[in-house]
């Protein structure tokens, strides 16, 4: 068995590899919020850049379908969650992630009962605004002091683990035409060169009538069902690195 589970994070390795520069020119570019055409309310689970890139998994638009759910958004190694929701609508995002555990190098590890984001635009201020939450979050460090995440941090809250990780807590930034991109956690790995965002939600200044939806339920999953493959590649990058450097 477990024979088989180190086989399929080898092929998912290989298929990050191979598919993740193609995804990165294509869909990543300018990120996730800045793709072509005019800004939409969307929300999303997961996102990475670095020596891997992933599109964004569990990605829900007005335009295109939501809610989004997913059991997880798991990658061996590097990230676990337990049921993630995304979900836009005309005049408002957001994006949750319950049970996160994120592997930190250093034997660190980040977890939270929940981090989530949402964002809302408000018509009469003709202007978005959005709030993220981290119940429970603590960094876990061996032989260092477990640091105790803000709940309701203030935008842009950086937390420096040294040699380890910078974290910022809901970071915020303000797009093309006052879109607002509002993200629970983005997490910056410092010996991998590896950027993690967790729990994404953009509003845009407008109010965008839906496009049809392309296949439902089926075609979000498979969506989601890539970008784990791609994290799973990220995952085992990781772990190699760790092997070697412990040898």
């Amino acid at each position: 068995m477990r024979r088989m589970l180190s086989s399929a994070l080898r092929a998912a390795g290989l298929a990050a590899l191979l598919a993740g520069p193609v995804l990165a020119n294509s869909v990543l570019a300018a990120g996730p919020a800045a793709a072509s055409g005019p800004p939409m309310n969307q929300s999303y689970a997961v996102y990475a850049t670095g020596r891997m890139s992933t599109q964004p998994v569990g990605q829900a638009s007005y335009s295109g379908g939501s809610p989004v759910i997913l059991p997880n958004a798991d990658a061996a190694g590097l990230l676990d969650t337990g049921l993630i929701t995304d979900a836009a609508g005309p005049a408002s995002a957001s994006s949750r992630i319950p049970g996160l555990a994120v592997t930190l190098p250093g034997q660190a590890v980040l977890r939270a009962r929940l981090a989530s984001s949402s964002c809302r635009f408000d018509p009469q201020a003709r202007a978005a605004s959005g709030a993220t939450r981290v119940d429970q979050g603590r960094i876990i460090q061996a032989g260092h002091r477990t640091i105790a995440l803000p709940a309701s941090a203030a935008p842009n809250t950086r937390i420096v683990v040294p040699d380890v990780a910078v974290i910022t807590l809901n970071h915020q930034f303000t797009g093309a035409r006052g879109t607002v991109t509002v993200q629970a956690m983005r997490i910056r790995l410092l010996a991998h060169h590896q950027k993690l965002v967790l729990a994404t939600s953009v509003c845009a200044a407008a109010n965008l009538a839906p496009a049809p939806a392309l296949d439902g339920p089926a075609f979000r999953l498979t969506l989601g069902g890539l970008g784990l493959v791609l994290l799973g590649g990220l995952a085992y990058l990781l772990r190699r690195r760790t092997r070697r450097r412990a040898a």
